[in-house]
């Protein structure tokens, strides 16, 4: 029987599943350096002691326009970055347990919104955990097609979709 487990996890850990699954284009060091954030957590899901999934989380202002209405919500939001699953176990539910997991301390910190920029391909996975699109999706030369994604978590609910 495989164990998995889903943990806070040190960001310094994480970042070779980072650099291998989200920036092959980048070396291990540029990924190690985008990973010294002030406020920035882990967490991961462990498939018998080895890291599969991940996703960070940092204090950023969330600035999408006055159109949403968020005011200092927005100021005192938490973005979500480095959100990587390996080849091997996608499928398996990693992903959204890390996020889910994720969701949970953010709230558990008090965080009123939380925002990324997602890969078009994951978006789906933001969707299930109750995230809204806003804007135009934009192409990253480097990595691909994104779209930015919020949710609110202090009211339990989802936003209107924009």
């Amino acid at each position: 029987m495989t164990s998995v487990s889903v943990e806070q996890v040190d960001p310094y850990a994480t970042v070779w599943l980072r650099q291998r699954v989200l920036r092959p284009h980048q070396s291990y060091d540029e990924v190690l350096a985008e990973t010294d954030v002030p406020g920035l957590f882990a967490i991961g899901a462990l498939v018998e002691r080895s890291l599969v999934s991940c996703v960070a989380a940092h204090p950023d202002a969330f600035l999408p326009g006055p159109e949403l209405g968020l005011g200092e919500v927005a100021e005192t939001a938490w973005r979500l970055r480095g959100m990587a699953t390996d080849a091997a176990h996608r499928g398996q539910g990693h992903g959204a347990a890390v996020l889910a997991r994720m969701l949970d301390e953010l709230r558990l910190r008090s965080v009123a919104l939380v925002w990324c920029n997602a890969r078009t391909p994951a978006e789906g996975l933001y969707r299930r955990a109750g995230f809204v699109t806003t804007g135009e999706p934009w192409v990253d030369p480097e990595i691909g097609p994104h779209v930015r994604m919020w949710r609110r978590l202090d009211d339990g609910t989802a936003p209107a979709a924009v």
